[in-house]
């Protein structure tokens, strides 16, 4: 049985022959290319089945504690160029996530409805307040070990964009984004 016959009784795909005998001349060269090319792409969506979050994820997460201020985790988004930021406590276990707009002065972000002076604080006086006081506590998260094919749902379904990435104790181990799925399902070869 030749290697086409198999290609096309697994994957239902039948490559035309360009010669008789396809093993001479550029033609012949040109199909077995292409079998290969077919091969090594299986194979690669093969391996992506077996992937984990573990596999995939940015790490380390770049986190900050609960005791960080407005301003800390605002430079820490800045200087690191990321768009969600998890809060952990002192072992390292997600308590909350921030973005710039959950760190930005309500009237920075919702303008029109030109709040008074007196009902906002002055912007240093408002970077010195906790992160706490600020972090969104319902969160998303998946764990390390989790296949990347339950991940995607997640991301396709829920509309998120960044998920932390914890251990079994809840500690934080990295992040894993929407962008970080893109990168390995079309890095073929070599992303694996």
């Amino acid at each position: 049985m030749s290697i086409s016959s198999v290609l096309n009784w697994c994957f239902g795909t039948q490559r035309p022959h360009a010669a008789a005998d396809p093993g001479n001349g550029e033609a012949g060269r040109n199909e077995r290319q292409a079998l290969l090319d077919e091969l090594q792409r299986q194979a690669y969506l093969r391996g992506l089945l077996q992937l984990t979050c573990a596999d995939v994820m940015r790490k380390p997460a770049i986190t900050v504690t609960v005791s960080e201020t407005i301003g800390g985790a605002l430079k820490a988004l800045d200087t690191h160029h990321i768009k969600l930021l998890p809060v952990v406590d002192a072992e390292g276990r997600l308590q909350g996530v921030v973005t710039h707009v959950d760190l930005q002065p309500l009237d920075a972000v919702l303008p029109f409805l030109k709040l008074t002076s007196v009902a906002t604080a002055p912007e240093a006086e408002r970077r010195e307040r906790p992160v706490t006081t600020v972090m969104s506590t319902q969160i998303h998260s998946v764990d390390a070990a989790t296949p990347l094919t339950e991940v995607i749902p997640l991301f396709a379904r829920n509309g998120h964009h960044h998920l932390p990435v914890v251990e079994q104790s809840g500690r934080v181990v990295g992040m894993l984004t929407q962008a970080d799925i893109v990168r390995i399902m079309t890095g073929y070869p070599g992303s694996v």
